[in-house]
């Protein structure tokens, strides 16, 4: 079953697209291209949401899995994400 939901990765402070500071923009383009990567469009993944809870846009709270391995650590590994305080 195929479904689409926005997500924000959990526990991670990553820099937003919509960024008007070109320096952001960049690093959330790589950012993006980072997690396109690690997990390709189209892959399966797994999503550990906590039941119901969403942020102030409507999107739900993940941990995403790709072949065991979490995005969230990913990014936080390479750098291309920081800790959400």
């Amino acid at each position: 079953m195929k479904k689409e939901e926005k997500v924000r990765l959990a526990r991670i402070n990553a820099p937003e697209l919509t960024a008007d500071v070109p320096y952001q923009l960049r690093l959330a383009k790589s950012a993006r291209a980072k997690a396109k990567k690690f997990c390709p469009e189209g892959s399966l993944v797994v999503l550990q949401t906590q039941k119901e809870r969403r942020d102030r846009y409507a999107r739900y709270l993940a941990e995403v899995v790709h072949e065991g391995e979490n995005l969230s650590d990913y990014l936080l590994e390479i750098g291309a994400a920081k800790p959400w305080k």
